[in-house]
């Protein structure tokens, strides 16, 4: 009798484990293939618009997959540059055998008065995280950074549809620009986020190329903003340092992030 229920209750765990397999792998190929469109549609507009050279950093954190063996995490990392653009930085990731991420964060050459722009977008299942950041901690004003802030900020009519998202991080109010994105939808609104998304990349892109060098004083102005929020970020914290703090531990999430996400050494 006991030898009987011990069958029955193996047989229901490995059809249980089946269903949790089959349904896992759905939904991360769901996530795969809105990671593909952005992930292709970038790489295209880019080489387009760049003459793109690939940038070395240090094998240790081209892959980053910590407690290997459970397969829980694992980042694939990026990294280009062209003359204008000292980082154009990618991230393949793939969290909890289900959840996808696709990261694109570029911080621009000193020389020029171009804000930082970093992007997440998440897809689980049938639902999504989407983040975009114009960082522009030194400021400075100029007619062409305004006029494509603008194109960016046309979009905000749309975006309060949307359900926010709390970020905590009060003291970059002033440094995050005021129409960056930060929202929660769902897989229904897929084709509005990812023209939203090109807006923002297009606008950047346009931006950038029209971008005049500065005088040698607002250079350092805005070398020295972006070092400072850097430091910042990794002194007070924010979603992406802190996940990198817990699997890598601090002095290797410093490194990763002040020389390969940033690049500010």
């Amino acid at each position: 009798m006991i030898g009987t229920i011990l069958k029955y209750a193996i047989i229901i765990v490995i059809i249980l484990v089946v269903l949790v397999l089959i349904i896992t792998s759905v939904i991360r190929q769901a996530g795969e293939k809105q990671y593909a469109r952005y992930d292709s549609y970038t790489k295209e507009v880019l080489a387009k618009n760049f003459d793109l050279q690939p940038y070395a950093i240090k094998p240790e954190f081209q892959k980053i997959h910590p407690w290997k063996a459970l397969k829980l995490l694992k980042f694939v990392v990026e990294s280009q540059q062209t003359d204008k653009l000292a980082r154009i930085n990618t991230i393949d990731a793939t969290m909890m055998l289900f959840m996808k991420m696709y990261t694109l964060l570029i911080r621009p050459n000193y020389a020029y008065n171009l804000p930082m722009l970093s992007m997440d977008f998440i897809f689980m299942g049938s639902n999504r995280v989407f983040v975009i950041e114009v960082i522009d901690p030194a400021n400075i004003d100029d007619e062409n950074k305004e006029k494509y802030y603008d194109k960016m900020r046309a979009w905000q009519p749309e975006l309060e549809k949307f359900e926010p998202m709390d970020i905590e991080m009060e003291w970059a109010k002033n440094i995050v620009t005021d129409f960056s994105v930060h929202i929660k939808a769902d897989k229904t609104k897929d084709d509005t986020l990812f023209e939203i998304y090109k807006t923002f990349l297009h606008a950047y892109i346009d931006m950038t190329k029209n971008a005049q060098k500065l005088a040698p004083e607002q250079s350092e102005k805005v070398q020295q903003g972006m070092d400072g929020y850097v430091s910042a970020l990794l002194s007070r914290g924010g979603p992406a340092v802190n996940v990198f703090k817990q699997i890598m531990g601090s002095e290797k999430q410093q490194e990763y992030v002040r020389t390969v996400m940033f690049g500010v050494e």
